[in-house]
């Protein structure tokens, strides 16, 4: 069964594409002209995917990039984040390369990462064979498992990848309600790893997104990690993710104030229309008004005098080129 970790792999794929293949396919990363745009094919891709179902989806990306010599290919980079081996794994992968070739008349090489447990599994190929016929098709993985051997090679490592990697063994090492402690205490110590090595804010906003996924605490761990961060950071001056706290608190004030004048609009003068519900939504970003006041704030003060839709209509009027 595919995990919660599927979607914050697949941001961090994005992100950091160029990194992810250098850290887990050093070779293929050779060959790559890095210098030359890539692109992600989400839509060439998903059109195969719908149409090639083998069983259990996983989380996979379309790239396009431009090898040294000038040649344009296409990689399939699957990861597959899975507690248990699936028997059609390789199959998957051969039936992708399959489709994605004969539809688009590209060449295509896919890579594969398992972060599963089991040190045994290792479905790297896909062979049929039929009278006389024969078929073989293999593929590189990655094993997140066997990194558990390289926690030096891990540490050492500025690659955004090797703190993905130890988040992801970290997670899997402090499961169960006895393990959080631990895990609080892991999940600190990659959070000050990042400082002490000079990642870039954007970097560490994003590995921390990633980690806060993957190695969820109780709320009370929870915070207590936060405030221990927050001071960490308040220390050295580099209030990265105290001010994104502060962001997302802040965005979180004003939906909660947009869902309340709603509320109360539609109580006043009847369900309003989708048109309308936008432009109440962007208010918070709109210039400010002539008033001392924000925008969504004097709504909810003037609403009290609103006895029909175009009362609402007119008092938005100043607002439509914002």
């Amino acid at each position: 069964m595919t995990t919660p970790l599927d979607s914050p792999w697949k941001q961090i794929l994005e992100s950091y594409f160029p990194q992810f293949m250098a850290f887990f396919f050093p070779e293929a990363y050779s060959q790559i002209d890095w210098n030359r745009d890539f692109e992600f094919l989400d839509g060439e891709l998903q059109q195969v995917t719908l149409e090639a179902e083998t069983g259990k989806r996983i989380t996979d990306k379309l790239v396009k990039v431009y090898l040294q010599n000038g040649e344009e290919r296409w990689i399939v980079a699957h990861i597959e984040i899975q507690n248990q081996k699936e028997a059609e794994f390789g199959e998957r992968a051969f039936v992708y390369y399959a489709r994605l070739r004969d539809k688009f008349k590209r060449e295509v090489a896919s890579f594969a990462v398992l972060g599963d447990t089991d040190v045994n599994w290792r479905p790297n190929s896909f062979a049929r064979e039929t009278l006389g016929f024969n078929l073989q098709a293999s593929f590189p993985i990655v094993k997140l498992v066997d990194y558990k051997k390289r926690k030096d090679d891990l540490a050492a490592s500025d690659n955004p990848f090797a703190v993905v990697v130890q988040a992801h063994l970290a997670a899997q090492a402090t499961k169960g309600k006895e393990s959080q402690q631990r895990r609080r205490k892991q999940k600190f110590a990659l959070m000050t790893m990042m400082y002490q090595k000079g990642y870039s804010r954007q970097e560490v906003i994003d590995l921390f997104r990633f980690i806060a996924w993957v190695m969820t605490l109780p709320p009370e761990l929870e915070e207590a990690f936060k405030q221990d961060l927050i001071a960490y950071e308040d220390e050295r001056n580099m209030p990265y993710i105290s001010n994104l706290e502060k962001e997302g608190e802040a965005r979180g004030r004003e939906a909660g104030k947009v869902e309340l004048v709603i509320k109360l609009l539609e109580r006043r003068i009847g369900k309003i229309s989708e048109e309308t519900f936008v432009k109440i939504k962007m208010l918070p970003i709109a210039p400010l008004a002539p008033k001392a006041i924000e925008q969504i704030e004097q709504l909810g003060e003037d609403l009290m005098d609103f006895t029909s839709s175009k009362d609402l209509t007119d008092w938005l009027q100043p607002f439509a080129g914002s």
